[in-house]
């Protein structure tokens, strides 16, 4: 039996989990909180309260409802409570990061327990506690390696040093580089999402055994809109996600602001993580728009036309998956799971941090939108071949190995 832990609960982690459940081999799922029905219900029904609600069902999965899930509410309302209020930082995370590790490595010991399946930084302690009783220990990378990010983010903070916010980057302020080394040395089999993240982690660990799993999309709530002809509007392109230096939002101004693209619109949706002083003077065509639920997010996605993905270090990128389920054609850099998805068919993949490429990718659509009913359509098919059940298979599979060696 395995036990599996996130220290949110997320779509790829909930997968995981009912992977385990589905081969009959789940013995809890650790998170510190999975909502319940009447609890989300009476969030809805509270006054100011329907926004938090519509974030926290996101951490609900119902086919994991009916399995052993073991939680602990009482630090996660408070960090919820601490956000709502403007007072967390990245800190908050690390502290449901280190309520996992302790809570996953009491209950290791447990006799059904002949296997764990844990997250980058959330590992550690319990890997430890596995390894002294002989039990395998499944490392998650969400993101390619960190020490290869390290050597990505000294470059760009050399290249786009007037786009540092106040305070640094804010995800280097609290990371434990000796803790990822130590999770990735003792793990027996490494779960990748992209071809992208493989190699980062083949590239410092060449004998560790990894094996791919690409994530997938639910395509029944990510989807076209119901009407097949969409409003008559300027071309519009779309990015979702933190605006940040990581995500490459500078070189994506940078390529908006050179490209001949007429009078075509760059919406960007997401918590700007850059100088202020580049929010004031953001190029013809932008918007900016603040983080939003699931639900407006996908009208959004339906509002537009192809979306955007220039980022210089993922692991995956769901959400470039989830514009495609609605009918978005993509350009995604090589940094994401774009070149394990995309073909000309649906969009373009360019090579991380090259301004030129990005420059005429943009042109490219902006200069041929005879081309995008076709490449809606190919966007949407891809998306839903991407499927959640093949992302279950790939885990079960990789895991059987490990355990029957």
């Amino acid at each position: 039996m395995i036990l599996i832990g996130h220290p949110t609960g997320n779509p790829n982690s909930h997968h995981a989990a009912l992977s385990h459940a589905e081969a009959g081999r789940l013995a809890a799922f650790v998170v510190p909180y999975f909502p319940g029905k009447t609890s989300l219900r009476l969030l809805r029904w509270l006054p100011g309260m329907h926004s938090m609600a519509m974030r926290l069902e996101r951490r609900r999965f119902e086919p994991l409802a009916s399995f052993p899930i073991v939680q602990g509410r009482p630090g996660e309302f408070r960090r919820l409570a601490l956000r709502a209020l403007g007072l967390g930082d990245e800190s908050l995370s690390y502290e449901a990061n280190d309520w996992l590790m302790k809570k996953m490595s009491g209950l290791t010991a447990n006799r059904e327990v002949s296997a764990v399946h844990c997250y980058e930084d959330a590992a550690l302690s319990c890997f430890e506690s596995a390894r002294r009783l002989g039990k395998p220990c499944i490392y998650d990378m969400p993101i390619g390696y960190y020490a290869a990010w390290e050597s990505v983010l000294a470059g760009l903070l050399k290249k786009f040093e007037d786009w540092v916010p106040a305070g640094g980057v804010p995800s280097s302020r609290y990371v434990r580089p000796r803790q990822k080394a130590l999770e990735m040395e003792l793990a027996d089999l490494v779960l990748a999402p992209s071809s992208f993240a493989e190699a980062t982690i083949r590239a410092h660990f060449p004998g560790k055994t990894v094996r791919r799993a690409g994530y997938g999309v639910d395509s029944d709530f990510w989807h076209p809109p119901d009407d097949a002809k969409r409003s008559e509007h300027p071309m519009r392109f779309v990015y979702a996600g933190q605006l940040s230096i990581r995500k490459g939002i500078p070189l994506l101004l940078q390529a908006w602001e050179r490209a001949r693209v007429g009078n075509c619109e760059l919406h960007l949706v997401g918590q700007w993580q850059l100088a202020d002083s580049k929010r004031s003077r953001l190029p013809r065509g932008v918007s900016l728009q603040p983080p939003c639920s699931r639900e407006d997010l996908r009208a959004r996605f339906q509002e537009c036309d192809v979306f955007v993905f220039p980022s210089n270090f993922e692991g995956f990128g769901l959400v470039f998956l989830e514009a495609m389920a609605c009918g978005l054609p993509a350009i995604a850099s090589g940094a994401t799971g774009g070149p394990d998805v995309l073909d000309d068919s649906m969009g373009r993949t360019i090579e991380a941090g090259n301004l030129d490429s990005l420059v005429a990718s943009l042109e490219w659509f902006a200069s041929h939108p005879e081309s995008l009913d076709d490449m809606r359509r190919a966007a949407r098919l891809a998306a839903v071949r991407s499927n959640w059940a093949g992302y279950r298979t790939c885990v079960r599979e990789a895991v059987d190995q490990v355990l029957s060696a």
